[in-house]
């Protein structure tokens, strides 16, 4: 077993491969389209994809087709959670003090904001006007995805790709799959249960690991505020990109919502409430403890 880790995205990367030898020249493959996946989509990066939009007048212009996926999904979520998932919601939460110079001070003109208002038709992208896009609850995943679709590529069969938490796993090359631990939310001290990974994508996300005063950053675009219903959700699913975008569907989904989410996105969950009480899907096949 041969593992490779680095920095991406804003946080650590694990990537396992069961096999005799895995090249350098592999390793370095690999980090350069993660590397290049995030000089496109993060809104971090000065020269970005999503960036372009910042200042931008009203109309319509054509994006990449990586970016039209990725904005595709969002829409998607966008419809199943009745407008609460947007990803045009990171001018608000550069508002409230999570931006590029990371000022974790909300400013005051965070009640004053106006969600910008987009559509999307093939790469055909309109906007109303300047919007900061956000694709962090859901670019992540796709990206995991991609690296595996790289492995397999490259001549791997048989893989684990981490990302901050979030995962895709095949099997090991004896058949045995991955059995991932499940942290629960706010204390990484502690598993809550196990899952199996078969050829599939888990993903984690909770209301502790990006907070500042009484902020995080899971925002209710209409309130102005974050959600504190939840406080924990973890999805599975057949790829990291779904079981990405299941997390974030759930955390800003009403409780009678969530039976379509999990089969719109073929994903199974856990559901941590702030009352400490838990909620998992029928489906669900991991082990709770």
């Amino acid at each position: 077993m041969e593992t490779f880790s680095f920095s991406a995205l804003g946080t650590k990367w694990s990537i396992m491969v069961d096999h005799d030898v895995f090249s350098e020249m592999h390793r370095k493959a690999l980090f350069d389209e993660i590397a290049s996946f995030e000089q496109r989509f993060s809104r971090f990066l000065p020269g970005s994809e999503v960036n372009q939009f910042r200042e931008a007048n009203p109309g319509t212009c054509g994006i990449s087709e990586k970016f039209a996926v990725l904005l595709t999904q969002a829409e998607k979520l966008r419809c199943l959670t009745e407008n609460m998932y947007d990803p045009a919601v990171g001018g608000l939460l550069e508002h409230a003090g999570y931006d590029r110079a990371y000022r974790l001070t909300p400013d005051q003109e965070v009640s004053a904001f106006h969600l910008p208002v987009w559509s999307l038709e093939g790469v055909n992208l309109t906007i109303d006007g300047p919007v900061v896009f956000d694709l962090g609850g859901i670019g992540k995943g796709y990206c995991i995805d991609m690296a595996g679709s790289i492995l397999e590529r490259l001549g791997y069969q048989y893989f684990l790709v981490e990302g901050g938490g979030d995962m895709y796993g095949t099997t090991k090359r004896d058949g045995s799959p991955y059995r991932i631990a499940l942290e629960w939310p706010g204390r990484p001290d502690i598993a809550f249960g196990t899952v199996a990974l078969r050829y599939q994508g888990v993903a984690v996300s909770d209301s502790f690991k990006r907070r500042w005063q009484n902020w995080h950053h899971i925002i209710d675009p209409h309130e102005k505020k974050p959600i504190t219903a939840i406080i924990g959700a973890t999805a599975l699913a057949q790829s990291a990109f779904a079981a990405d975008s299941m997390t974030s569907g759930l955390f800003l989904s009403s409780t009678d919502q969530y039976e379509t989410l999990s089969q719109e996105l073929e994903a199974e969950f856990v559901v941590f409430k702030e009352d400490g009480m838990a909620q998992k899907s029928p489906g669900w096949p991991g082990e709770l403890f």
